[in-house]
């Protein structure tokens, strides 16, 4: 057995020194072959110092070998050090077998700096040279993806499974094709792929989006299934308890919610829109110390997010402190797109303060956006009965039964107004 053979057993074993004490060894004894294989395995395990130092031997050994430059190029550019790479690869000319290669890894170096139009030229110089490469293929998809140019890195990625290429570059072909498919707005058919290549298969990031689309498709019992067995197998990723939580809500079951916010923030305890969904649930729990608490904690982290400062104006409602709650929502900022809550908070706290007219300016700016929300119906329905607005209370009740038709209450407050109605005709 060579010392590289030696050296990669210790390594898979985790016996750190005895690797260090046989590169030594490799250094010395291995064959230049061996050593240049070892060099591949050592940088695919991401000991890049030790694959360079292998790579920069060989090199002065063998210095019109191409491949040793573009191998050096790929470790230079996973350092940052771009002007290494782009110097080595310049070395490599057009009729050298390693030109593709280079042309990938020059491409490689532009992505990085944000220059994709060079990039993609690079790549589809490659392409034209070795039509049939699906690593090639992959680059361009995983360009076009970062890019933000989804139908092409689709059209990349459907090409490669056309092929029967599952993964390359340690990365699944079909969730890569799913996750561009999400970002083109066609939630159900990335869903498809996702199911398709499988729960077990999909790495935390897929099943993190698989669960998000879920709830995006209204499905929150599979959003719930897919983001609980994804914490189970990583309690630490942080990014899955906001969107557990949030699908947990919308199943009715904001105890369950409010468990999952405590975990995630003993998680990360830097998410203000996590902080201001439990405060949101903490009020609905009637637990207001723990609801400003929350909320004290998103303020200081983003004093500016619109999402904390709709849970602080909630917990003010709450508290019955409209004064306060007016003067708060009406200090913000509304000269970007505004979450029409705020409307309809400023028009809560308006009525209690038996200012109508405020009251009715509010509920309107907020009526258009707001108009599918039985709840906020009611409310409305209650303001327009509270004042005798005939017309507008008939439009709202209307409204509100095409949406709970089984309300028999609102039914006959309808039937009352329409039998007024009859009486004065």
């Amino acid at each position: 057995m060579s010392y590289s053979e030696q050296m990669l057993a210790a390594l898979e074993k985790g016996h750190m020194e005895e690797s260090r004490n046989l590169f030594q060894s490799v250094l010395k004894h291995d064959d230049d072959e061996t050593k240049y294989n070892l060099a591949g395995e050592l940088y695919a395990l991401g000991f890049t110092g030790q694959a360079k130092r292998l790579y920069q031997e060989l090199m002065g050994k063998y210095p019109d070998e191409d491949e040793l430059k573009t191998d050096l190029a790929d470790i230079a550019v996973g350092d940052g050090d771009t002007d290494e790479a782009l110097n080595l690869l310049a070395k490599v000319t057009p009729d050298s077998d390693a030109y593709p290669q280079a042309l990938m890894a020059e491409a490689d170096v532009y992505q990085t700096q944000g220059l994709y139009e060079v990039a993609e030229q690079k790549l589809l110089e490659a392409q034209k040279l070795v039509p049939d490469e699906p690593v090639v293929t992959f680059a361009l998809g995983e360009l076009y993806f970062a890019w933000g140019r989804d139908d092409q890195a689709a059209l990349a990625y459907s090409q490669l499974i056309n092929a029967g290429v599952d993964s390359l570059a340690h990365v699944n072909i079909k969730a890569r094709y799913a996750a561009t498919l999400a970002h083109m707005g066609q939630y159900e058919d990335a869903v498809a792929v996702y199911e398709d290549v499988g729960v077990a298969a999909l790495d935390p990031d897929s099943l993190l989006q698989l669960g998000s689309l879920y709830s995006q498709l209204d499905q929150p019992k599979d959003a719930i299934e897919t983001l609980t067995g994804l914490i189970e197998g990583d309690p630490s990723f942080a990014n899955a308890y906001l969107p557990l939580a949030m699908a947990q809500q919308k199943n009715g079951d904001e105890g369950a919610a409010l468990t999952t916010v405590q975990k995630g923030i003993e998680q990360d305890a830097t998410n203000p829109t996590l902080f201001a969904l439990g405060a949101s649930l903490a009020i609905k729990e009637e637990n207001l110390d723990l609801a400003e608490n929350y909320l004290k904690k998103a303020r200081a982290i983003d004093p500016e997010n619109q999402a904390v400062a709709l849970s602080w104006s909630n917990l003010l409602l709450a508290q019955h402190k409209d004064e306060d709650n007016v003067a708060f929502l009406e200090a913000l900022d509304k000269s970007d797109e505004v979450d029409p809550q705020i409307y309809w908070n400023l028009a809560k706290s308006y009525d209690r303060l038996d200012d109508v007219d405020k009251a009715r300016e509010n509920y309107l700016l907020a009526f258009n956006a707001l108009q599918d929300s039985a709840d906020f119906l009611h409310d409305v329905i209650d303001f327009f009965q509270s004042t005798g607005a005939t017309a507008e209370l008939k439009a709202a009740l209307t409204r509100y039964l095409k949406l709970v038709p089984d309300d028999v209450d609102m039914q006959d407050r309808l039937d009352e107004l329409n039998d007024e109605a009859d009486d004065q005709q």
